[in-house]
C-alpha cells in the first residue's frame, strides 16, 4: 500500500499536473513526511501488537519502541524504501537552484529502481515556478 501511495503521488507530481512555489515544496515534504510516518507507525504497531496507544514524539509524529513483540527489532526500511524516490522528486523541489541538484549524491539514471531518470529529474525540476527553463537545460541537457 505503501508504494503504491507513494507512486501515486510522484505519478501525479511529474506528470505536471501541479506547479510549485519554494513554499508548496516545503509543503509537500511535511504532507510526504507524514506518510511514511503514518505507514511507518502502522509497521511498528502490526509487529508489536499494539492495539492503539500509539505513542508519539515531541512533534506529534509516530514513535515506537524499536522492538516488537518478543524483543525482536522491527524494520521500517522497506516502508522508507518505497518513498525514496518520491523523497528525491521533494528534494529537488525544495532546491534553491536547479545546479544544486549536483551536490546530492544520487546515482540518478544508472537502472537504479529506487533513483528517479534523468528524465523525470528534468520534468519535476520544470515543475518549479521560479526555475527558468535555460537553467533546468543547464542542469539535465535538453532532453524534450
Amino acid at each position: 500500500v505503501a508504494g503504491r501511495v507513494a507512486g501515486a503521488v510522484l505519478g501525479t507530481i511529474v506528470s505536471r499536473r501541479k506547479r510549485f512555489t519554494d513554499w508548496g515544496a516545503l509543503l509537500l515534504a511535511k504532507q510526504s513526511r507524514a506518510l511514511q510516518d503514518m505507514f511507518c507507525a502502522m509497521v511498528l504497531e502490526g509487529e508489536s501488537g499494539g492495539g492503539g496507544g500509539g505513542k508519539e514524539d515531541d512533534d506529534g509524529h509516530a514513535a515506537a519502541d524499536s522492538a516488537g513483540a518478543g524483543g525482536a527489532a522491527v524494520n521500517t526500511a522497506g516502508i522508507l524504501g518505497q518513498f525514496e524516490r518520491l523523497n528525491q522528486a521533494v528534494a529537488i523541489l525544495q532546491l534553491e537552484k536547479p545546479s544544486d541538484w549536483s551536490a546530492f549524491a544520487y546515482r540518478v539514471g544508472e537502472g537504479a529502481e529506487r533513483n528517479l531518470t534523468a528524465e523525470e529529474i528534468r520534468r519535476v525540476m520544470l515543475l518549479r515556478v521560479d526555475f527558468s527553463a535555460d537553467a533546468v537545460t543547464a542542469v539535465c541537457g535538453g532532453n524534450g
